[in-house]
């Protein structure tokens, strides 16, 4: 079936429930299936057709929802982007997929037949009369593309169709078991695949989305108990966030579920912020935008085994292979490899024989070579050990910089760490350390954990790590932090209170 199909049943059988709170207020299911229809009427009204490619980058509110259901609805291409991307940035994506329709800048969206300024787009769709015009389409029928973060080159789209994407909505479902009753706070971008995918469990089940925006952390809290929220997906810097106003404010919360994918909190962290918010369990989870999820912890095997990643979601099937292509048993380390119903179509525009991370199979179907590093265990649970650019070879031992990192972050009093690749590769490692503790004591730490080809030649204190768009440690901006060059001062003992413009390292 569609995609947009979720939403119109939700309309049909939950019509009065509250579907999404944003900074203007509630709205039902119905309301929001009345926008989606405007929305459509709209699209229709500038000649978008089926096939057609529509850009949006607009905020997290429900306007962006509104024109994601209906362009999928009218069978056009929904191309979500972060708002703060630069024009330049836009511009790429725009050209790349040769938009129809590019809701954003003006100065970024000329490459496409029409550009329109988000708040005008929105303000235009709630003065067109609705449409219930509802394209054919089939299960193979692309409905998104969701561009990479182009850390190694130039973005790339990835190709998801309206099979792929409904896969894996039932299967991180399957896994997480999101409800009806429940209410999840998304203070993830929904141009990053891990928000939208919130939206997407929510029409799912029926549940209530509360899209927060990151300029109100502070006021995180009491969003989350003034709407019972009960689902939480965090980054790194979120669950810090939380911990802290919760551990200061003590209020009464109806928190179930943490979330995680990606760069996980450190250990520490969460297992304060599990002990500030009682009665909530965690969900450590795996994934990528070319396949969504890969595995799920469940959180009941958290605290027995709290370095996996957890087992491969239903429909799909992981193996670690060797760099000569064959499968290693468990125990062994190697690239990460996936296949099955949550593989998406590869890249845009981009020939199949030429695209390295997609391999055909003989069935037809696709196998996703990750890049990425980890092991499975005896009982079929995955361990990720690092990103292809995270491993290293160091006095003769492969290993990955997150090995580093998730000791440093055992360390009672240790809130984050980021390791640095060594350049050239056998230079000096360098760790980046958020922590209330001197360098000298995590030292002490680090040698009872760690071997010597495994711990850093300088370690440094920093304030707050430096995070991407998406809320991942962003590895430039902390390489910039501590290389600076350090003011001249008198000589005195380390301050480890000292902030980002003063790292101190050993």
């Amino acid at each position: 079936m569609p995609v947009s199909d979720l939403i119109a049943h939700r309309r049909a059988d939950r019509g009065d429930h509250i579907a999404v709170i944003d900074s203007d207020g509630p709205v039902t299911y119905r309301e929001l299936g009345l926008a989606v229809d405007r929305a459509a009427g709209w699209l229709r009204a500038r000649g978008i057709a089926p096939g057609d490619r529509v850009v949006h980058a607009g905020g997290n509110d429900r306007s962006f929802l509104a024109l994601f259901w209906a362009t999928l609805r009218v069978g056009a291409v929904f191309v979500p982007v972060h708002p703060e991307l630069t024009d330049p940035q836009i511009d790429h994506i725009v050209g790349d997929c040769t938009a129809a329709l590019a809701v954003c800048p003006p100065g970024a969206g000329r490459r496409a037949r029409h550009t329109v300024e988000p708040a005008r787009a929105w303000q235009e769709i709630l003065d067109t009369p609705a449409d219930d015009f509802t394209a054919p389409a089939d299960d193979d029928t692309v409905a998104v593309l969701i561009y990479t973060s182009g850390t190694t080159g130039r973005p790339k789209g990835v190709v998801c169709p309206h099979r792929q994407i409904l896969a894996a909505v039932d299967a991180i479902n399957a896994c997480l078991g999101y409800r009806a009753d429940d209410v999840v706070l998304c203070r993830l971008p929904l141009s990053f695949d891990y928000g939208l995918y919130q939206a997407l469990l929510c029409a799912r089940t029926g549940g209530t989305l509360v899209l927060a925006e990151r300029a109100r952390d502070v006021g995180l809290l009491k969003v989350i108990e003034e709407h019972g929220v009960t689902v939480v997906p965090l980054v790194p810097s979120l669950a810090q966030i939380l911990t802290l106003l919760q551990r200061k404010h003590r209020r009464p919360t109806r928190v179930r579920l943490f979330t995680n994918t990606g760069a996980r909190p450190g250990r520490t962290v969460m297992a304060e912020l599990l002990d500030v918010f009682p009665g909530s369990v965690f969900a450590s989870m795996y994934g990528m935008t070319e396949c969504k999820r890969i595995s799920i912890l469940d959180p009941a095997e958290y605290a027995t085994h709290p370095d996996s990643v957890g087992r491969p979601i239903p429909g799909d099937e992981v193996r670690i292979i060797g760099p000569d292509g064959t499968t290693l048993p468990p125990g062994q380390t190697g690239e990460i490899v996936v296949r099955g119903a949550t593989v998406m179509a590869g890249y845009w525009g981009v020939p199949l024989e030429q695209q390295q991370r997609y391999v055909p199979l003989p069935d037809g179907t696709l196998e996703l070579r990750t890049g990425d590093q980890g092991r499975l265990d005896a009982d079929g649970r995955l361990y990720f050990t690092g990103r292809d650019d995270d491993m290293i070879k160091r006095r003769g031992i492969r290993l990955g910089l997150t090995e580093i990192e998730d000791a440093a972050e055992r360390i009672p009093g240790v809130t984050a760490a980021v390791a640095l690749r060594p350049e050239p590769e056998d230079g000096p490692l360098h760790l980046a350390v958020q922590s209330v503790l001197t360098p000298e004591e995590i030292r002490t730490h680090l040698a009872l954990r760690l071997d010597r080809a495994r711990m850093p030649d300088r370690i440094t204190l920093i304030d707050t790590v430096p995070l991407t768009r998406n809320g991942k440690p962003d590895r430039a901006a902390v390489r910039r932090l501590v290389e600076r060059p350090a003011p001249a001062t008198p000589a005195s003992p380390i301050d480890p209170t000292r902030t980002t413009h003063e790292p101190v390292a050993v």
